[in-house]
């Protein structure tokens, strides 16, 4: 076992330069390459098994933005998901912890609009192999269900929370680089098919489709220990032990063995709860065993290089357009939506 995670990490040698290269190379370009080429994701996602901080730091070296609307953004105080005061405590929490929850939550108003959304429009039961449809909230299938991106768009406030300036700002203070929202994902958690904790994500793994990059989550349920909460390993953003490293799923035994556990923290919270949370550290959700859990989440990275994107129809709202026009160079995947 121990030669062949040796023969691993020297593998993982040449495919972290192979992956500076492409990324370079995509950078570069005038327009973002319609995709990257799965082996090169494959590379990507072996070289992150060096260090949680591989993808930052290859980010830094080889990712330039020539465009002079990279790094311009939006006004952040006119964000209503985010106090302008908690700015500087959450970049200094996420580089500290791995995660910052805010102390306001959202105004109900704008958490009972998103959760009728995502009541009423059609879901996709994971794993089941069933068309979208609404999900049956008092007899779920399934553990998770979810709302592709287009479908999530047709709310006005999940196109406010994916667009917000404030969260763009804290992740580029936090990554140190321009970056643009490339990811916006909705899903409820239900308390069916415990046994599926593998592909509902509520075993410990860490995110790698992006070299850089931040999440922000929003809690549309109240959640407590019992209704499946975000778990996280504290600092295992900035380390953790080789056993950890790999890419893939992790027990919690597994963390328990390494002597982490005391680290290992359950954000829990009110609906309206927002939290961001840098996902290459170890984390999970917590498997539900009361009640079901509505999430929406979006991500800022430094770069589309990486996993598959979309650039997503949907009929934009008048504050989108215009925070379009402020930032378009953030909001690039959305341009056929605003400009079509």
């Amino acid at each position: 076992m121990a030669t062949h995670e040796s023969v691993e990490t020297v593998l993982r040698i040449p495919r972290l330069f192979s992956t500076m290269s492409a990324a370079k190379s995509f950078s570069s370009q005038s327009a973002p390459p319609a995709s990257t080429d799965g082996d090169v994701q494959f590379k990507m996602r072996s070289a992150m098994d060096l260090h949680p901080s591989v993808g930052k730091w290859v980010s830094r070296r080889v990712v330039r933005q020539s465009d002079p609307q990279a790094g311009v953004i939006a006004d952040p105080t006119s964000s209503r998901f985010i106090p302008a005061d908690e700015i500087d405590a959450a970049v200094q929490g996420i580089s500290q912890n791995g995660f910052y929850v805010f102390n306001r939550t959202v105004d109900q108003s704008i958490t009972d609009a998103i959760r009728a959304h995502a009541e009423s429009a059609p879901s996709i039961a994971r794993g089941a192999g069933t068309p979208p449809a609404p999900i049956p909230r008092t007899a779920p299938l399934v553990g998770r269900y979810d709302l592709v991106e287009e479908v999530s768009l047709q709310c006005p406030e999940v196109q406010e929370f994916a667009t917000d300036p404030a969260m763009a700002t804290i992740a580029q203070r936090y990554l140190g680089q321009p970056v643009l929202m490339d990811e916006v994902a909705f899903w409820w958690t239900t308390v069916q098919r415990a046994e599926d904790a593998d592909i509902n994500a509520q075993l410990f793994h860490q995110d790698r489709d992006r070299l850089s990059f931040l999440k922000f989550f929003i809690y549309l349920t109240d959640v407590t220990p019992d209704s499946g909460p975000h778990v996280y390993l504290k600092g295992s953003h900035r380390s953790l032990p080789w056993g950890l490293r790999g890419d893939g799923r992790k027990t919690d035994e597994a963390v328990r063995k390494a002597g982490l556990w005391d680290n290992v923290t359950e954000l829990c919270g009110p609906a309206g709860t927002i939290m961001g949370v840098d996902t290459i550290g170890l984390h999970k959700g917590k498997t539900p065993i009361s009640g079901d859990r509505l999430a929406l989440e979006n991500e800022f990275s430094t770069a589309l290089f990486g996993m598959d994107y979309e650039q997503p129809r949907f009929t934009p709202t008048e504050l989108v357009r215009e925070r379009f026009a402020a930032m378009p160079w953030v909001l690039q995947r959305y341009a056929n939506a605003v400009n079509g």
